[in-house]
């Protein structure tokens, strides 16, 4: 690591501990769960290996020492595998099997050259490490520009489109930490990056989230940000290049952990559906199809769909009541069926199938028994990490209701 500025240096490391918070702000979504989806232990993996390297390389930057180098660029050669099993759970697909062997080969070379010492101070591999993270964006971006959008719902199509945004833009301001350890003379403006992402995530994880918002608030806090910094140093009469730019960075990370904050707290307040109880007292009674539509006033909802025996023909449907009464449970999800079916077969593990299948092809997360003769479910889209818990509460609340105007219609 080439000497440079001490302040300069210091003031580098102390942004990128401060980012520390945005981090944390979005891992407390998921701290809170008792149990976890795929898509949610994958985020919370990423989110855990950027805390890391915020909290370490600051050390590394300021001491030099190399046991922090080592540190360092072994958390930062893990996290590109780590983007990529999140953008796989994100989509519920996988990539190319190509692309999943560049990352996961660069990132098992890049972990031992790391513990081996050969990496944070080499003059070879360091910049093979940094054609590598620019590789690695070009890549998952474009396997995400390029992806079947008819093969995704909307909420997914928009969600991928939110990340394939904030892969782009995270890429230039890491570079900056990578091209200073190479010995240019250069800003470490990653932390912002940093930032960016975290907050795209964050955004990814909200049904209604889009590029559109990520890319419009990225742009106006780099915008606000070049404009403090350039005003800070016009004040202390420091018009160097790097007054300027370690001004902005501070500004950026300040306004981008606001809206990491704001966004984390929106997403608490979801979880919680705040006015259910209201909205099922003044919901419409007189059938199910109608008292269903409080599904529509809950953000945590994308889409729903309700299905009775003669639209399950196609399926051996009457055994449908069996799987949840395994279970012992009247909401079950997709990620509980396809575990299920991972384990050794079991006497009702064509009708998981079956029922997993027809989630699937509706491209549905949740199904709700609401009545078991004859056979009525509930299909519900919940795409957003972190809120299992309270998702499967609501809609068992949801569902009993719904039971009891299904047993009146029957009766009727």
């Amino acid at each position: 690591m080439p000497p440079g500025d001490p302040r300069g240096v210091l003031a580098e490391a102390l942004v990128s501990w401060l980012s520390l918070y945005g981090v944390i702000a979005a891992l407390r979504v998921y701290w809170i769960q008792t149990t976890r989806t795929r898509l949610e232990l994958c985020v919370m993996f990423l989110l855990e290996c950027l805390g890391v390297l915020l909290f370490v390389r600051g050390f590394y930057w300021i001491s030099g020492l190399p046991v922090f180098g080592i540190t360092t660029y072994l958390v930062a050669a893990v996290i590109p595998l780590a983007i990529l099993l999140f953008v796989e759970a994100l989509l519920r697909r996988h990539f190319p099997l190509g692309v999943k062997l560049f990352v996961l080969a660069g990132s098992l070379l890049f972990v031992v050259l790391a513990l081996a010492g050969r990496l944070h101070a080499s003059p070879f591999w360091l910049p093979a490490f940094t054609f590598y993270v620019f590789a690695m964006q070009l890549v998952l971006t474009g396997a995400i520009v390029f992806r079947d959008r008819a093969d995704l719902t909307p909420v997914e199509d928009r969600a991928a489109g939110t990340i394939a945004v904030a892969v782009a833009l995270i890429v230039p301001f890491v570079i900056t930490d990578l091209a200073r350890d190479l010995g240019l003379h250069v800003v470490r403006v990653g932390s912002v990056g940093i930032l960016m992402f975290v907050h795209a995530t964050v955004v990814a994880s909200e049904p209604r989230g889009n590029a559109r918002t990520v890319l419009a608030g990225d742009l106006a806090v780099i915008g606000l940000a070049a404009l403090w910094g350039t005003v800070q140093a016009y004040v202390i009469g420091d018009l160097r290049l790097a007054t300027v730019e370690r001004g902005a960075a501070l500004f950026a990370c300040v306004l981008l952990l606001v809206m990491i904050h704001s966004r984390v707290r929106a997403h608490r307040q979801i979880a919680r559906g705040p006015g259910l109880v209201r909205s099922i007292a003044a919901a419409d009674t007189r059938s199910t199809e109608s008292f269903l539509q409080v599904l529509e006033l809950l953000p945590i909802v994308a889409g729903y769909r309700l299905l009775r025996a003669a639209d399950l023909e196609a399926y051996n449907f009457w055994q449908f009541p069996r799987v949840f009464r395994d279970r012992d449970a009247w909401v079950v999800t997709r990620d509980q069926l396809r575990r299920e079916l991972r384990k050794p077969p079991a006497a009702s593990a064509y009708h998981v199938e079956q029922l997993e299948y027809l989630l699937e092809r509706e491209g549905m997360s949740h199904a709700a028994l609401i009545q078991s003769e004859p056979p009525v479910l509930l299909l519900v889209h919940i795409p957003s990490p972190g809120l299992e818990q309270a998702a499967t509460a609501q809609l068992g609340l949801i569902r009993t209701v719904a039971e009891v105007i299904e047993r009146g219609r029957v009766h009727a």
